[in-house]
């Protein structure tokens, strides 16, 4: 009997691991090490046998006993991903990148949501422990509360990895360059003629809109720009979605009082409204202000003009997260990656400016 018919039939029962090394022809040791990441950095294992293993292992439909993994105490290839709710459309896109780059690799992930309850920390670190995972992800933004009800949950914690800081030196963190973003916005806007730059900055509390803040002066500095403060415009109520009334102040004191040709939005969502804002005051964007964004959602592919805006590489923060998911789980040393992001230029952004116009409205 060949090994195909063999796979065949073994179709008919739950494969096992034992199964999947036979119909790949390699040692359960090897098959292990493939689907289960057993056996350290000694086991070493060729790509062709990787693909053997992975395609023996999806015709047989094998699926690891993550139960008996967890009782014998090794390692479950499961992840827990802590969530919230505050910028949900960006770590949606986020998660859902890392969900295929974790099934890619053979790992699975359990999920939980804060729903903007940080108190319920705790619960979740408990109930992912009872389940065996094997490193934890928090994909929220670090901020002053949150610090201090996870630092006295994971101050000697190895196994945890965090979106865009560190919560201790020594730990794991995956982050986009932030600084380099606005640099390249600002970069961009110099390019095509742009004088006045404002900026639009949601919430000053947010660490990462105050490094924003700090990378737009440093980027006007370089372009021999000081800094205007009546081209700085902060929403004083934070992270809220913005109101109407919100984006027209914005306008009214970037464009009108601050006469800005240009206004970079803390967010993609934030830049439509704006640019609906100046339509309505008869303002053409680009020609009059130019608007971009931040993460390009789908949205800014439909709003006209396009939105220029910033990609933040879900794809290679997937690769980043798994690398450092299971460096934690085999309780490493710690370390940061840095997503580079990318600027995609569309319309909102393409031709020079022309004479300024009021932007009272009729």
């Amino acid at each position: 009997m060949t090994k195909l018919q063999t796979a065949g039939r073994m179709r008919e029962k739950k494969a096992t691991l034992a199964d999947v090394a036979s119909a790949a022809g390699v040692s359960r040791t090897t098959a292990a090490k493939v689907l289960l990441g057993t056996g350290g950095d000694h086991v070493r294992i060729s790509e062709s046998t990787v693909r053997l293993v992975s395609e023996a292992a999806a015709t047989l439909h094998y699926r690891p006993n993550r139960a008996a993994q967890r009782l014998a105490g090794g390692a479950t290839s499961t992840f827990g991903i802590l969530m919230d709710t505050v910028n949900a459309p960006v770590m949606n896109d986020r998660l859902s990148a890392i969900e295929q780059e974790a099934s890619r690799r053979g790992y699975r992930l359990l999920i939980g949501q804060l729903q903007g309850r940080t108190s319920v920390l705790g619960d979740y670190l408990a109930d992912f422990d009872s389940r065996g995972v094997d490193a934890i992800f928090c994909l929220f933004d670090l901020t002053l509360e949150r610090n201090a009800r996870l630092l006295p949950l994971t101050g000697e914690r190895h196994d945890i990895v965090y979106h865009g800081m560190p919560l201790r030196e020594d730990g794991y963190c995956v982050r986009v360059d932030t600084a380099k973003a606005v640099g390249m916005l600002v970069d961009h806007l110099r390019a095509t003629g742009r004088q006045r730059i404002g900026i639009e900055l949601s919430n000053l509390n947010d660490r990462l809109i105050m490094l924003r803040r700090e990378a737009y002066g440093q980027a006007l500095a370089a372009h021999g720009l000081p800094i205007d403060e009546s081209l700085v415009w902060s929403n004083a109520t934070g992270p809220q979605p913005a109101s109407a009334a919100q984006v027209d102040e914005a306008v009214i004191a970037l464009v009108e009082h601050g006469k800005a040709d240009a206004i970079i939005a803390s967010n993609d969502r934030w830049a439509v409204r704006l640019i609906q804002a100046l339509k309505r005051r008869r303002l053409a964007v680009p020609h009059t202000v130019a608007v971009t964004g931040y993460d390009n959602l789908e949205l800014s592919t439909v709003i006209e003009p396009a939105l220029t805006t910033i990609d933040q590489d879900h794809a290679a923060y997937a690769r980043a997260a798994l690398d450092l998911l299971i460096a934690a789980a085999g309780r490493g040393g710690g370390a940061t990656v840095t997503i580079t992001p990318r600027l995609i230029e569309r319309e909102s952004t393409a031709d020079r400016p022309r004479k300024f116009l009021s932007v009272t409205a009729e």
